[in-house]
């Protein structure tokens, strides 16, 4: 390529990549003079961002094999007049495969006259789409395969094809339908563990607060996988908010639109009415919710035992914490540690049935 040639070509390349520079300056000082105008206007759209159902897989739920599930029954549970959530069952390997005619039938036969010693997990996914996306798929099934459990997932109101629409403590009710449904058709016989992914996460600790409340002798322990301290410190340390968290408007508007909307989701505060074993699992490249966020949960959690002990209450809670480094895990991934399932059953799980 000759001189002039080549510098026509930078010359070229230059006003391209000046075009473009301009355009994402001018998108971004767009976004920043809308976003403040928006919350201040409508605080309330803040919900869409912590919840995200508008993303939709758009799949049909009814036939889990065609994800390449196999003994996977789907079926619903009403919850109110006007929420119904779409659920999924992991049959445990213990269990047997028997015909059925019915829902009734099917729970029956696989869950009620089933032994007593297969524990149950219930798994509570994070926001954005439903119970059928790859990384929870892959959950679930390690943990039926690897522990032997009966393992329970299901789509929180206005997620997935359940109805309603998502609030804080709508699914935080869903969530307690959901775990008292399978105490009273087990007659509270088999051990029941909760595991929260993400925003799944506090609304689990939300729920074994509640249980340590009322001290559910099925409830065995909790887990939460990526979790955060509350939900305005997750908007704050999540990438994305990179490009605004430095603006002065942005901390105390996002406070406010939360407050306005009823969100909150706290965990730590939660972590204080605990009495059950209590693990957390974070990797640490993790950029939607940073391992910072587990990190100052471990620590309140230490100081929450070591004061419950000093007054003698609440003496079942225990903490401890599975981190994973440099496993290239980030935030939903960590089903592919191969040492995820040991590490929990010298924790909290069962070592074998």
């Amino acid at each position: 390529m000759t001189e002039p040639s080549a510098n026509r070509c930078w010359s070229k390349f230059s006003t391209i990549f000046i075009k473009i520079t301009l355009i994402l300056v001018s998108l971004y000082i767009l976004a920043s003079l809308a976003l403040p105008i928006i919350l201040i206007v409508y605080p309330t759209s803040v919900k869409h961002v912590v919840f995200l159902n508008i993303l939709t897989s758009g799949a049909n739920f009814t036939q889990p094999e065609k994800f390449g599930l196999d003994r996977v029954f789907n079926f619903y549970l009403d919850v109110e007049p006007t929420v119904r959530i779409g659920i999924w069952h992991y049959r445990s390997p213990l269990v047997q495969d028997q015909p059925y005619t019915t829902d009734e039938d099917y729970f029956q036969k696989h869950i009620v006259s089933q032994r007593s010693t297969i524990p149950i997990i219930i798994y509570f996914h994070g926001n954005a789409f439903d119970r059928s996306i790859f990384t929870r798929r892959g959950m679930c099934q390690k943990l039926r395969s690897e522990l032997k459990y009966d393992v329970f997932t299901f789509d929180y109101r206005g997620y997935g094809d359940s109805t309603g629409e998502p609030t804080e403590e709508g699914l935080i009710r869903d969530a307690r339908y959901v775990y008292d449904w399978l105490h009273n058709i087990t007659n509270g016989q088999r051990k029941i563990y909760i595991w929260g992914q993400s925003l799944g996460s506090s609304i689990a600790c939300q729920l074994a607060a509640r249980l340590s409340d009322d001290e559910s002798k099925s409830f065995a322990g909790i887990v939460m996988e990526a979790p955060f301290i509350n939900i305005h410190q997750a908007l704050q340390t999540h990438y994305l908010s990179l490009l605004f968290r430095w603006q002065p408007w942005f901390y105390g508007l996002t406070e406010k639109a939360l407050r306005i909307s009823k969100l909150s989701f706290q965990t730590r505060s939660h972590l204080s009415n605990l009495n059950c074993p209590l693990v957390l699992l974070h990797a640490d490249d993790d950029y939607t919710i940073p391992y910072e966020h587990s990190k100052q949960l471990l620590q309140a959690g230490l100081t929450i035992r070591d004061d419950n002990r000093s007054k003698k209450k609440l003496l079942h809670f225990t903490i401890d914490m599975i981190s994973f480094h440099h496993g290239g895990y980030g935030h939903s991934l960590i089903y592919r540690a191969p040492n995820l399932i040991p590490a929990l059953k010298r924790i909290i799980f069962d070592e074998d049935l």
